[in-house]
């Protein structure tokens, strides 16, 4: 009916238009083009009766013009009349990216725009739609149809906007596979099996009845930066990530936890509060002041003096005399930033400085180009077990054994 109605439409504007250029100026209707097109909203739009042509039997036909939300419902969900009534009063959603990206060498706060719009188009992308044993029926396939017919945007945003799944991975290309989450970037990894296993654990996750998203937070397992909600292991980051990010493990495990957080609308942690959640480490009466400097470059990849290599993006830090692996919160006092190290290293040995940061540490309290600038520091203590997946380290008998937090991974 919407077909013919639209036929019947065309073909009315077509004959005025033809008829008007026919007619001699003293006889052309003193109606302009503009006005008429102007006024064609208003007269399609209205619920009106819509006659058959004279000398036929005298049937009355009544249509309606479908509004244009109808054709952007996602007929695969089941919440179809709540998704309808709210079009009406909520503003267009779109596709949200993280605000804040955690000791950048650029700006801190992105720009907030659409991730798939730019200037010259969209990006390329394409959507990797997990398998689902719910199929289409007959019905919604004519919709969706309809869908593509009326609707002239990018094939990536109808995917993209009519996933089943709150959780969908984005390939944009080789080696770049983004997990999103109730339209949000999460994280990114570099295959797809990667991104196709955290796409599974985070689905199992949002399906939870009585999800807290306040209980998503960063934790050392085994060693390894990771997601966690609450004890349910989620995700590790491995070596081979944050290598390929040129960033440590700890920054992207909290980075990745914020837009989690954020796409469940729960409130994001700060860099210091997800380190401490991440460490397990609460402030002591102990404090440091003095001068910082950091080093990076030529040591970079050489041996430290508890027999690491040093890596000038991790969270390390050099000190005199303070025991290997103490953390300290370290403050800029020139900038308020704040960061947490780990002591791994001797020195520095130009007076009167008396830490060494590394470059990303430097550059997360804002003094990678100051060089060096006066600080606050905090000595921290444990105030958590060490949390492992391995079983085996559970039952093996030790003199003094170490308190150790066994983990869930269901997900």
């Amino acid at each position: 009916m919407l077909f013919f109605e639209f036929l019947w439409i065309t073909s009315t504007i077509s004959s005025f238009f033809s008829l008007s250029e026919k007619l001699p100026a003293n006889l052309t209707p003193k109606v302009l083009p503009a006005k008429v097109s102007n006024n064609l909203g208003k007269f399609v739009s209205k619920h009106r009766p819509l006659f058959v042509v004279p000398k036929q039997p005298g049937k009355v036909w009544s249509t309606t013009l479908l509004p244009t939300r109808f054709l952007r419902i996602d007929w695969h969900n089941n919440d179809n009349k709540t998704n309808l009534e709210q079009s009406q009063n909520s503003p267009r959603q779109t596709v949200k990216k993280s605000k804040k990206e955690l000791c950048s060498a650029g700006q801190e706060v992105a720009p907030q725009q659409p991730v798939f719009r730019t200037s010259s188009g969209w990006k390329s992308g394409t959507i990797i739609n997990s398998s689902s044993a719910n199929q289409d029926f007959f019905t919604q396939k004519i919709l969706r149809s309809l869908q593509d017919f009326f609707r002239f945007t990018s094939p990536l945003e109808q995917n993209f906007m009519s996933a089943a799944s709150p959780v969908v991975v984005v390939h944009r290309d080789r080696n770049n596979y983004e997990v999103w989450v109730n339209n949000r970037l999460v994280a990114t990894l570099p295959t797809e099996a990667a991104a196709k296993s955290m796409q599974q654990r985070l689905t199992n996750l949002a399906k939870l009845p009585n999800l807290d998203a306040n209980q998503l937070r960063p934790a050392l397992v085994d060693g390894i930066p990771a997601l966690m909600a609450g004890n349910r292991f989620l995700w590790g980051i491995e070596k081979q990530i944050s290598e390929r990010f040129h960033k440590t493990g700890e920054l992207l495990a909290i980075e990745w936890i914020n837009n989690l957080r954020s796409a469940f609308k729960a409130p994001t942690l700060t860099l210091v509060e997800g380190q401490k959640e991440m460490y397990g480490v609460s402030p002591s009466s102990r404090k440091l002041s003095g001068l910082a400097s950091w080093y990076g470059g030529y040591f970079h990849g050489r041996l430290t003096a508890n027999g690491e290599i040093y890596n000038q993006d991790e969270l390390t830090v050099a000190h005199k005399s303070l025991p290997f692996n103490t953390y300290l919160q370290v403050k800029n006092l020139q900038t308020g930033k704040a960061v947490i190290v780990r002591v791994n290293d001797r020195g520095p040995y130009i007076e009167p400085r008396s830490l060494d940061l590394s470059r990303i540490a430097a550059r997360c309290l804002g003094s990678e180009i100051a060089g060096v600038v006066p600080y606050e520091a905090v000595i921290l203590q444990s105030n958590q077990p060490k949390m492992t997946l391995k079983a085996s380290t559970l039952t093996k008998a030790k003199p003094k054994p170490v308190r150790q937090l066994a983990l869930v991974s269901e997900f």
